[in-house]
């Protein structure tokens, strides 16, 4: 649930006893069924090794322990830990990537299913990410700097304790493209299409990293964000579909789910949900208490970063399109008869004249 290409390390729980020694059947199994989730789509960058660590609470002992449970062998060490002793400190990173991409279907593609032309254009989306560079703050720097220089050189700049605050603000990241001309991606060339697919909308990815984080992983984080909350609102919208569309349609519009930010109490760092169409900030609320299994008291902070997508343009291109038709389809019509009128003259005068030519 947070964002920001965080992997998920594993499994907290509260007992009465050890239940990691041995290891409880239950929380192999929840472990294993939680990795192998994770690993069946390689753009949720869930796991972040071969295994998951388990942090363990016994009520009886009030003590922590903590292992780490390796899924492909079903080994289980020990891991050293420690609580810090002060509240962590996080750099708020935001960034907005307006996505209009357009994926050409050949004749075998054009009959597969809506997953499979879905994962296609991701895989397209996921090569134009790999080549996109970020502009932090508007400015250009090194990868292996830290985050936290940018707010130091702020706070520098305007040299006075009031501003001391900026330090809390969030900063922005800039997509800029990196074209490599060479590449496939640029490549002007004409292809046999038998239909296309077309992804469009923005996508709003919103980030907290530590001070000491390098740019080139707050870079790697924001791609991963953004490719995961794409693919994660894709495969709910499949799911949420009762039957495939009809591939007779001339044209089919679907919506996504939108994503929106949830602040939690105490903590800087919000976690994201989706709200699908028509749903609002009840049903986040519903959402929200069935994610966490808690009962929410007040009204609960969101925040709907994407909005409620526009569909004017679509519905007016199809209105044209349509109109289109039938105003060639009238013309064709009318030239036809035009045509046929000095043809059915040119018989009638004939006829005539071959009449005339016998009896006078």
């Amino acid at each position: 649930m947070l964002p920001g290409g965080m992997n998920v390390l594993g499994i907290a729980v509260a007992h009465l006893e050890d239940l990691t020694s041995p290891l409880h059947p239950k929380l192999r199994h929840i472990s294993s069924n939680l990795y192998k989730t994770l690993d069946s789509n390689r753009y949720f960058h869930g796991n972040h090794n071969q295994g998951n660590i388990i942090l363990n609470y016994s009520l009886k002992t009030q003590k922590y322990i903590c292992k780490e449970y390796n899924i492909s062998n079903a080994n289980l060490q020990s891991v050293d830990f420690k609580f810090s002793p002060k509240e962590l400190k996080w750099n708020r990173i935001d960034c907005t990537l307006l996505i209009d991409e357009i994926y050409y279907l050949d004749k075998e593609e054009v009959n597969a299913s809506l997953e499979e032309h879905i994962r296609a254009i991701l895989n397209q989306i996921q090569e134009k990410l790999n080549n996109i560079q970020f502009l932090i703050d508007n400015q250009y720097k090194n990868e292996d700097d830290c985050i936290e220089t940018y707010f130091k050189k702020k706070i520098n700049k305007r040299g006075s304790k009031k501003d001391e605050t900026d330090e809390d603000k969030p900063l922005e990241a800039v997509a800029l493209l990196n074209h490599d001309f060479s590449s496939s991606l640029y490549m002007h060339q004409v292809v046999d299409s038998s239909g296309s697919l077309k992804m469009s909308g923005k996508i709003v990815s919103r980030i907290w990293v530590q001070p000491k984080m390098t740019l080139a992983e707050v870079s790697r984080f924001l791609k991963q964000d953004i490719i995961c909350s794409l693919a994660a609102r894709c495969e709910m919208h499949i799911d949420s579909l009762t039957e495939e569309e009809n591939s007779e349609e001339i044209s089919c519009i679907h919506e996504p789910p939108r994503r929106v930010m949830v602040s939690l109490p105490d903590i800087e760092p919000m976690f994201s949900d989706y709200l699908f169409p028509g749903e609002g900030q009840l049903d986040a609320k519903a959402s929200v208490e069935e994610l966490l299994d808690v009962k929410l008291k007040g009204k609960l902070n969101i925040e709907d970063l994407e909005g409620q997508a526009d569909f004017t343009k679509y519905y007016d291109d199809s209105a044209q399109t349509t109109t289109s038709d039938n105003v060639i389809k009238l013309q064709s019509e009318s030239s036809g008869k035009i045509m046929n009128t000095p043809i059915l003259l040119a018989v009638a005068v004939l006829l005539i004249s071959f009449l005339m030519y016998i009896y006078i």
